[in-house]
């Protein structure tokens, strides 16, 4: 049966998404600053030498880490937007992270300054996730589900090009050093405050009916909690082992990063422009590229099936910068990052998607607070722990501390194993099932 054309978005909606893209353009040139491998890039740069190096290591773990463990704060921001006015909760939002992006063009290259970076882009990052938070369902109640996927998907490449020219700036102003990169912060607090300013014009469509519903579900409605993240995982034994190599797999992905940082300044003494190039700009302006190419394979799959594959492919990209270290040799460390862009691309998609494989009806929003919690407690983990591991082996010995990467190379690669484990065993179980049916019927 034919799917048929595709459905034009109709006028209104059109017009909705006019309203939102220039907003969401200049707030991303607000969010690449403060982006983990930016960020870390910046602060390893900017402070080396004013600070001590293990407060700077340590800094970089932490704003690296930051995206991820921003989450962990994500349902305190739907408790909050439940039954409120979301366009004016959304401005707030955003004028206060454009706000805490600008505070870091106020930070001296002092330990002082160091601490108020740290301070401002984990604060930022905490925002920024209510402000994605909100924004989902926005674009939920604007846009019809037919049409959901291309507009948002429209807004999204934009604000991802943001994100990877302001990245490149800041690449860009670190090594040239035209001029003082506290600059470009309070240049990217004004896009910010500006996208924010526009975004007021902004309406969401039958918004009186969206709160109603709230207000009605307000009694019966459980709200998440620490209480039912643990009941959800002992009862779902399927699911906590998929959180268990979830927590393995990704906290591999995010250590790789700031142990990167480290080495391509301390050891392979690369350029500012060129590790924020490698870690953040090419895999951002890849990303868009492999998406599609993911989405087909997610598309009629388990989720377990979906990471069987994927994982390996993160494992690749990770073994590519490794040897890129190794070696020494540019043309990997870029192989490297293409990968990484590629690889990352069909994680984001598996990281939206995948609880509703394993969450029954009313209950997937419970299973993905699962989810993101524990992304949010690898992301306060993970990068430290990295970080340490890389400084106790260069401390030991004076450039072994490359030798660290293996740890993340190595869970990453345990994920990817734990995942095709699930895939054979539920292969298997689904094997057995269809065994059964067969034996059934010819009874």
């Amino acid at each position: 049966m034919s799917a048929g054309p595709a459905v034009r978005p109709s006028a209104l909606a059109e017009g909705i998404f006019r309203r939102e893209i220039l907003p969401w353009g200049l707030l991303g040139l607000a969010l690449g600053l403060v982006e983990g491998a930016t960020a870390a890039v910046l602060v390893k740069q900017h402070f080396a030498g004013v600070a001590p190096v293990f407060a700077v290591n340590l800094a970089v773990a932490l704003v690296s880490g930051a995206p991820a463990f921003s989450n962990v704060l994500s349902f305190m921001w739907a408790n909050i937007a439940h039954g409120r006015a979301r366009v004016q909760l959304m401005v707030a939002l955003q004028a206060g992270f454009a706000l805490l992006v600008g505070c870091v063009s106020f930070a001296s290259r002092a330990a002082g300054g160091l601490i108020l970076t740290v301070l401002s882009v984990i604060a930022a990052r905490v925002v920024w996730a209510g402000v994605l938070t909100v924004r989902a369902a926005v674009w939920s109640a604007n846009y019809p589900r037919n049409v959901l996927a291309r507009i948002t998907g429209r807004i999204v490449i934009v604000n991802s090009i943001a994100v990877a020219i302001s990245a490149a700036l800041v690449g860009w102003v670190l090594e040239a050093q035209a001029l003082d990169a506290r600059w470009l912060y309070g240049g990217g607090a004004l896009a910010g405050l500006l996208g924010a300013w526009l975004y007021r014009a902004t309406r969401v469509r039958r918004e009186f009916r969206l709160l109603a519903a709230e207000a009605a579900s307000a009694a019966h409605s459980e709200p998440f909690s620490l209480k039912m993240l643990t009941r959800i995982l002992k009862e779902d034994p399927a699911y906590r082992e998929y959180m268990l190599w979830m927590g393995i797999f990704g906290g591999g992905t995010l250590m790789l990063t700031a142990q990167l940082v480290l080495l391509f300044s301390e050891q392979l003494h690369l350029s500012s422009g060129t590790q924020i190039g490698l870690l953040a700009v090419v895999p951002l302006i890849t990303q868009p590229i492999f998406l599609p190419w993911w989405a087909r394979l997610f598309d009629g799959s388990h989720i377990v099936r979906y990471r069987a594959r994927q994982g390996w492919a993160t494992v690749l990209a990770s073994a590519a910068m490794c040897a890129g270290v190794f070696s020494g040799a540019p043309a990997l460390l870029w192989v490297g990052a293409v990968l990484l862009g590629a690889a990352q691309a069909g994680a984001n998609l598996g990281w939206n998607l995948g609880h509703n494989d394993f969450a029954s009806l009313g209950h997937t929003q419970h299973y993905m607070g699962v989810h993101v919690t524990l992304t949010g407690v690898r992301g306060g983990l993970a990068p430290p722990i990295g970080v340490l591991a890389y400084m106790g082996l260069e401390g030991w010995h004076r450039g072994a501390g490359q030798y660290a990467l293996l740890l993340p190379l190595a869970m990453t690669a345990a994920g990817a194993i734990g995942f095709n484990r699930m895939r054979n065993a539920l292969e298997s179980n689904e094997g057995t099932g269809h065994e059964a049916q067969q034996k059934h019927r010819s009874a």
